[in-house]
């Protein structure tokens, strides 16, 4: 006798739903009992998967989970310096086509290491600071600003001066201009 079947579909998850929270904690725990070297692969093949679309929503929210952001994204880097280590090479794939996977793998990598950032971020915001500035020209200047704020203070005036008397000459030279096409007009 054949199972009867319900007249009514299965319930599909969608894009936008949330994976089951004790699927998720499940998924942590088990990345986080591997060692660099597997959960570097795992990233890789996580990575690699997002290029094709083939992305699972357990392992995507384990992975950006806070408990492994940090770990994650301390080995991206390693994921893009020598991604032939963690990409399998499909037989016959040609030298372009390989190229061109390898800079898709390092570009998506990026991203992911850029969404990686954000989620660390917002742990930092949570305890009310503010992340550090990732740009190092911008920590040095603070720096600067600090140790020394009385140079610091006239540097900055003398910038908005210049600022202001190159502000002035290019109304000038408008005002020139505009001029010069009203006499040129009548």
């Amino acid at each position: 006798m054949a199972a009867e079947q319900s007249s009514q579909p299965k319930p599909q998850r969608d894009q936008f739903t949330e994976p089951d929270p004790a699927e998720v904690n499940k998924q942590i725990e088990a990345y986080r009992a591997l060692s660099n070297k597997q959960f570097a692969q795992v990233l890789a093949d996580f990575i690699c998967a997002q290029i094709g679309d083939g992305v699972d929503m357990v392992t995507s929210y384990a992975i950006r989970s806070p408990a492994l952001a940090r770990k994650a994204r301390r080995l991206i880097p390693d994921l893009v310096k020598d991604p032939e280590r963690f990409l399998s090479v499909p037989e016959g794939e040609s030298a372009n086509a390989h190229r061109a996977r390898v800079a898709a793998f390092r570009a998506r990598a990026d991203h992911e290491s850029q969404l990686l950032h954000n989620v660390a971020a917002a742990l930092v915001a949570r305890r009310g600071h503010l992340p550090p500035e990732s740009n190092p020209r911008a920590r040095a200047r603070r720096r600067l600003a600090d140790e020394y704020p009385i140079r610091f203070l006239e540097l900055v005036r003398e910038e908005e001066a210049a600022d202001r008397s190159r502000a002035e000459e290019a109304a000038a030279e408008r005002r020139k201009q505009r001029a010069a096409s009203a006499s040129r007009v009548d």
